[in-house]
């Protein structure tokens, strides 16, 4: 009897034991288990980015074109007036003389790419006021003018026209245009597809136009 009993409260210190070594040899293995995932995930999240990443190979390649760009664009730095005026016209031993070679580009070149260039120049209140009078001039004196389109501008001593005008209109009205202030003159006329007439002129400021000299460069 006190065998069996021995026996038994012996078998059950054995199970109690097996059961304690069993969990404590199960805890590790989830707790490891749990870290082996954590990592996992840690290590899934920069994977996962630079998928992301990898996904839009395009937007990278315009970011940094627009960075390249950005960083090999130069800062422009605007004519003042004189500078923009001697491109036209400079002095030597009191005399002014005018460049041929701007001359050329001018009339050979769309207006509206001298026009869009006066328009970055720095302001002068010089060439303000030969703006206002060249407007004036037109409107008060070219009243006998069918004018169709017309684009101005100046900076520094210089100003530019480009006036489109119908066939019927006074001509010698058209002729004065030059005499809105002293001015070195230079006029081109052509005619239209429309068959109506373009005036294309430079006016370069100057005290005696007729000193006028050509600087052949």
């Amino acid at each position: 009897m006190n065998y069996k009993i021995l026996i038994g409260i012996t078998t059950a210190v054995v199970l109690v034991a097996a059961i304690v070594t069993t969990k404590k040899t199960t805890n590790p293995n989830v707790k490891n288990t749990k870290n082996f995932q954590s990592i996992k995930l840690s290590n899934d999240n920069p994977t996962k980015s630079k998928t992301t990443l990898n996904e839009n190979p395009e937007a990278l390649i315009e970011k940094n074109k627009t960075l390249d760009e950005t960083s090999a664009k130069p800062n422009l730095v605007a004519l003042s007036p004189q500078e923009f005026s001697e491109e036209f016209v400079f002095s030597d031993n009191g005399k002014e003389f005018i460049s041929k070679n701007a001359l050329d580009s001018v009339f050979k070149n769309d207006t509206s790419r001298l026009l869009k260039q006066m328009s970055e120049i720095v302001y002068s209140e010089e060439a303000q006021l030969r703006k206002e009078q060249l407007n004036a001039f037109i409107l008060d004196e070219l009243k006998d003018v069918n004018i169709l389109q017309q684009d101005l501008d100046c900076a520094g001593k210089i100003c530019a026209l480009e006036l489109t005008y119908t066939q019927s209109s006074n001509q010698k009205s058209i002729d004065t245009i030059f005499s809105f202030s002293k001015n070195y003159s230079f006029q081109e006329f052509t005619e239209t597809e429309n068959g109506d007439k373009k005036l294309k002129a430079l006016y370069i400021a100057t005290e005696d136009p007729s000193q006028l000299t050509l600087a052949m460069e």
